[in-house]
């Protein structure tokens, strides 16, 4: 069976402190700077109260950061390896492979092939990544500090595409609180003074408070602009707070438990111009949706809200357990994606969308004309066609024995599902307790 509550974050405190001590047991000789970071996050860990310590080690912010870190460090040890020429055979194809996660393969593999230079370019890169990974610590911990400390604390205000934060500013932890510079040619490190707890900010810099959904803690970040390859951070969208809280608000009439886990899951929204895509969200950024708002009705706009929430469940979900062996390449077709899929994304699909299925039939149910309320039901009966062919194929996953257990109890959940909106049945609030 999934993780209860208490289950859940017992595994999730535990699999953060491992990662912890990856990150502070590893030499970073290579990274200039690192110490003082460093020190920072053991002192987050080992000083104040413990229900802070929790605090932090639950964070989506830091989760999100210490995945980076790792990912990153292996990519450095496997190309210094290979540098050095003393890497195993499987270190090459295992470094392409990260690589081709993320958006730097075009930077790493030029040519379009593994040239010699392969490794050097996947140093530099990791290398670089890793000292701006280090320098967006102390923003992240900063909520967390214990709160009589004192000393120097240095923010990066530079841009942070992942969180939709344009240069000159640095977003305190999850937290409205933004630090920004007064000049346009300000320096990249702000330096401020810690004095018992408050932080004491220089001149050159003010704190303001970032934009909210209203009636909400969710953060709503500036447009994220896509322009070929290259990806920059504009400016906030007019009015978006406003059109926001009213899909969430529809939600909540239709699917009130829904709208709770979407503010409970998702606690930044960044707006996406980017022509052909709907949304998405990363395991890696936990918590945080990315929406083309710019498309659709204002149902859309909900249906989106709520399916990367689905999204944020099952990322959580799969940090503490993996739902598919790691030697699987069956792949098999997406009647969403119109192609063939792994098999995790077949099973992140059929959630997802099972999810949309029955707010359409929620929303069906409002005073609607009748004409309406026929076009979402039949919308919803195909979705629920396109869950069952995709059900069909994760059944016979689970006969292959691909799913581990808890990809069989995810399968078993969703196969209720199904059949209860088939039947006319809508969830309890117990179908947002996985964990």
């Amino acid at each position: 069976m999934p993780p209860d509550v208490e289950t859940f974050e017992e595994r999730l405190w535990r699999l953060r402190r491992a990662q912890v001590r990856r990150v502070l047991g590893q030499s970073w000789q290579g990274i200039p700077a690192s110490r003082p970071h460093l020190a920072l996050l053991r002192a987050s860990l080992t000083t104040g109260a413990p229900a802070a310590r929790r605090c932090l080690l639950a964070s989506p912010l830091l989760g999100g950061w210490l995945q980076d870190v790792l990912f990153w460090r292996e990519a450095l040890e496997r190309s210094s390896r290979l540098l050095a020429r003393t890497a195993s055979k499987s270190d090459r194809n295992r470094l392409f492979d990260l690589m081709s996660r993320t958006e730097f393969l075009a930077e790493t593999v030029p040519t379009g092939r593994l040239a010699a230079d392969f490794p050097r370019r996947v140093r530099r890169r990791a290398r670089a990544v890793l000292r701006a990974r280090l320098a967006d610590i102390p923003r992240i911990l900063w909520p967390h500090l214990p709160p009589r400390g004192s000393g120097n604390i240095e923010f990066s205000l530079t841009e942070n595409l992942d969180e939709g934060c344009p240069d000159g500013r640095a977003r305190l932890g999850m937290t409205p609180a933004t630090l920004i510079g007064k000049s346009r040619n300000h320096r990249r490190l702000l330096r401020c003074r810690i004095k018992g707890g408050v932080l004491v900010i220089p001149g050159r810099a003010e704190l303001r408070l970032h934009e909210t959904i209203p009636g909400t803690s969710m953060l709503l970040a500036h447009r994220l602009v896509s322009r070929g390859r290259s990806l920059s951070v504009g400016t906030p969208v007019p009015g978006l707070a406003q059109r926001v809280a009213r899909a969430l608000s529809l939600v909540g009439r239709a699917w009130p438990e829904g709208r709770e886990e979407i503010l409970r899951r998702t606690w930044l929204l960044v707006p996406l111009v980017e022509p052909g895509t709907v949304s998405y969200s990363h395991l890696a950024r936990p918590g945080i949706s990315y929406i083309n708002v710019f498309r659709g009705t204002l149902l859309d706009l909900a249906d989106d809200l709520l399916h990367e929430t689905a999204h944020h469940r099952l990322h959580a979900w799969q940090e503490v357990a993996a739902f598919a062996r790691d030697d699987t390449e069956q792949r098999y077709f997406s009647p969403w994606r119109q192609g063939l899929r792994p098999l995790n994304g077949i099973l992140h699909g059929t959630f997802t969308f099972l999810d949309r299925a029955e707010l359409l039939l929620r929303a069906s149910g409002a005073q609607l004309p009748p004409g309406r309320r026929t076009r979402l039901r039949a919308e919803a009966r195909r979705e629920l066609g396109r869950c069952s062919r995709s059900l069909l194929d994760l059944a016979a996953a689970r006969k292959e024995g691909f799913l581990t257990p808890a990809g069989r109890a995810l399968l078993r959940a969703m196969e209720r599902h199904r059949d209860s909106l088939s039947a006319g049945r809508l969830s309890r609030r117990a179908h947002f307790s996985i964990f």
